[in-house]
């Protein structure tokens, strides 16, 4: 297996955060996307604070998948009140930090590890190398596109 870095980007929320909404849109984004998601790390830190690490891949073939290491990082959640339609409810405030970092990997199956394929594979990578840079120019789009949805929904968490 080898794992080929393509970027990484992150941003920031601060203020009206349901945090177990943006959670569970999050993980349904990436998912109506393609990818199967594996959380990695829960860490709380207080009542307030989380971090949480997911691992996102997605096949694109036997030989080459897409993958996003997903960080959310949780901070000052408390409960709030805003008024609603003339009503006060109950709502929530704090930050939350997202940073995703993607990368190509190639060979996430193992099955040119041994044999003629373990020979061959070098060749192979260098006559698909024009297929390599399409396919990091398509997952840049992709993780851009991720991103917006996701700073989207937390730009119109209303109450």
């Amino acid at each position: 297996m080898e794992i080929i870095p393509v970027g990484s980007t992150s941003f920031q929320h601060e203020g009206s955060l349901d945090d177990q909404k943006f959670y569970s849109f999050a993980k349904e984004t990436l998912r109506k996307e393609g990818y199967s998601v594996v959380e990695t790390s829960y860490v709380q830190f207080g009542g307030n604070n989380y971090h949480i690490e997911w691992l996102a891949q997605k096949a694109l073939d036997d030989y080459m998948a897409y993958r996003i290491n997903v960080v959310l990082d949780f901070s000052n959640i408390t409960e709030a009140s805003a008024i609603k339609e003339g009503k006060q409810i109950k709502t929530k405030t704090g930050k939350v930090i997202v940073q995703l970092v993607s990368s190509i990997v190639l060979d996430f199956l193992n099955k040119w590890t041994s044999g003629v394929s373990k020979l061959v594979k070098p060749l192979y990578d260098r006559m698909n190398s024009e297929t390599m840079n399409q396919r990091k120019e398509a997952f840049q789009n992709e993780l851009d596109n991720i991103k917006n949805a996701l700073q989207g929904s937390l730009s119109f968490q209303s109450y």
